[in-house]
């Protein structure tokens, strides 16, 4: 592996091995404390989160520093290309000269905000973004997302998406990690700007022992993806958001985001640290309730056998297989349940 430069400047990758997923364990072992523990920081951001502020014809906004937010309901979603292409009107005064960004990433957003408006009951969405940053975490009316950005805002960092912005606010700060849930994640990038290559990271992050007179580990011996569960929990809930132009979004899990393996065409893990080509997923709307993930050179994130099993990105066509219901969750996190057997996808040891 090349020498690792500070992560915030590039996309660590890691070589890809061709060793065959172990079955994983039905019954979940017992979780980490770290994974299962109350913040004060998680509470605290609940509390500091602004009341929206007077509803408008075209939408309610705040802001904090370089954070923003913008709550719509139903009908203003679905009136959004219309009020961007007549200026913004009173959105465009209500976000004062934030507009020139706000309005650029809502106008190289509308379709995916549409969906998430769609597979969320039509009930209206809070749109999340930040200042500087591609992409935004867009989720129906829940209101806990902007809290969160407005504490990673206050650890002033910087990253190139959305998700990257998040990732690093955690690495600095493992309480904000905790209330995100994404403490594997963030340890990972703590350690990777410290020079450690991506296996030693990962392993040290979820508290293996390591043998440094040993190889090291293989990165994908950890973030395997199967659909076997019955209902959502923390391994079983994602971050989703958009991070470029149109609908392209990454899934971020509690160990990392998914990644398919050199851009598609085989396995997939979730345990990268940065947004790249590889983390870059097109979200595709299939009219039928359901939605697929597309990978960097064409090939769709496929639950073997309709679920129950492992998940690849290896198929060049969307059958049943390669379609998921998109759960939202009340914390502002997604679930996905495969198409044919009603299984969530999960993110395991």
């Amino acid at each position: 592996m090349a020498d690792v430069k500070k992560v915030s400047e590039t996309v660590v990758r890691a070589p890809v091995q061709d060793a065959t997923k172990v079955t994983a364990n039905r019954e979940t072992p017992p979780a980490k404390k770290v994974l299962d523990e109350t913040s004060t920081l998680g509470k605290l951001a609940d509390d500091v989160k602004p009341a929206a502020p007077p509803s408008n014809a075209d939408g309610d906004f705040a802001s904090s520093g370089p954070v923003w937010w913008v709550g719509l309901n139903n009908d203003q979603t679905q009136n959004l290309e219309a009020v961007l292409g007549a200026g913004g009107a009173l959105l465009a005064t209500a976000t004062g000269p934030l507009w020139p960004f706000v309005g650029a990433a809502i106008g190289a957003a509308v379709g995916y905000i549409e969906l998430v408006n769609k597979f969320g009951g039509s009930n209206g969405v809070d749109i999340n973004g930040v200042v500087g940053t591609e992409g935004l975490i867009v989720t129906p009316r829940v209101g806990k997302v902007y809290a969160d950005l407005i504490q990673a805002a206050r650890m002033v960092v910087s990253g190139r998406t959305i998700v990257d912005f998040l990732i690093i606010a955690s690495a600095d700060v493992p309480a904000l990690g905790a209330t995100l849930g994404i403490p594997v994640v963030a340890s990972v990038l703590t350690l990777l700007e410290a020079g450690n290559p991506l296996g030693w990271a990962l392993s040290g992050a979820l508290g293996f022992a390591i043998d440094k007179l040993e190889a090291a580990p293989d990165p994908n011996q950890h973030g395997h993806i199967w659909a076997n569960r019955d209902t959502p929990a923390q391994w079983e809930s994602f971050i989703l958001a958009q991070v470029a132009a149109g609908n392209k979004v990454s899934l971020l899990s509690w160990q990392g985001l998914f990644s398919a393996q050199n851009g598609g065409g085989n396995d997939v893990y979730a345990n990268r640290p940065q947004v790249g080509d590889w983390e870059t997923w097109t979200l595709i709307d299939n009219t039928d309730g359901t939605v697929s993930f597309e990978s960097f050179n064409g090939n769709y994130l496929s639950a073997q056998l309709g679920g129950g099993t492992a998940l690849y990105v290896n198929r060049t066509t969307i059958g049943t297989w390669e379609k998921f219901y998109l759960v939202n969750l009340p914390d502002g996190k997604v679930a996905l349940k495969t198409h044919d057997l009603g299984k969530f996808v999960s993110v395991q040891q």
